[in-house]
């Protein structure tokens, strides 16, 4: 048994043996009229799981390459840059955060801050903190 799949708006324009010339098609919406093979209802689709897999992979790469790139490096700098500053002593030459150059003076470790002499007779109290880096060891 063939089936046949029409539309309204298609099986109002097929033409009836002994009619005289077809009536056009109404404007109104058309709808789909589908039949059912017969012997039961048709399988339900299966959702695709390759599809889901790779929606999901493309956000946690992008996560990991930022992590590897950018987060791991700036971690790595961060924990050198810690060492440095805990293992500050006088002599010491630094550079602020603020681009001046310094000699450690003194060291006030309860009070977060170093004595760093930056021209003759001028010494300044910084932040250890605003320290930015240690150019050269005594």
């Amino acid at each position: 048994m063939s089936e046949i799949l029409f539309t309204t708006a298609q099986a109002a324009s097929v033409p009836v043996q002994g009619a005289s010339a077809p009536a056009p098609a109404p404007a109104a919406k058309t709808t789909a009229t589908t039949v059912a093979p017969a012997g039961g209802a048709a399988p339900a689709a299966q959702p695709d799981m390759s599809s889901a897999l790779s929606s999901f992979a493309l956000p946690i790469l992008l996560i990991v390459v930022f992590y590897f790139l950018l987060i791991r490096p700036q971690q790595k700098r961060e924990k050198e840059r810690q060492k440095q500053l805990k293992a500050l002593e006088k002599g010491d030459r630094v550079l602020t955060r603020g681009g001046i150059f310094g000699t450690i003076v003194g060291l006030k470790p309860e009070e977060n801050l170093a004595i760093v002499k930056i021209a003759d007779d001028v010494k300044v109290e910084v932040s250890i903190a605003t320290l930015d880096n240690v150019v050269k060891k005594s």
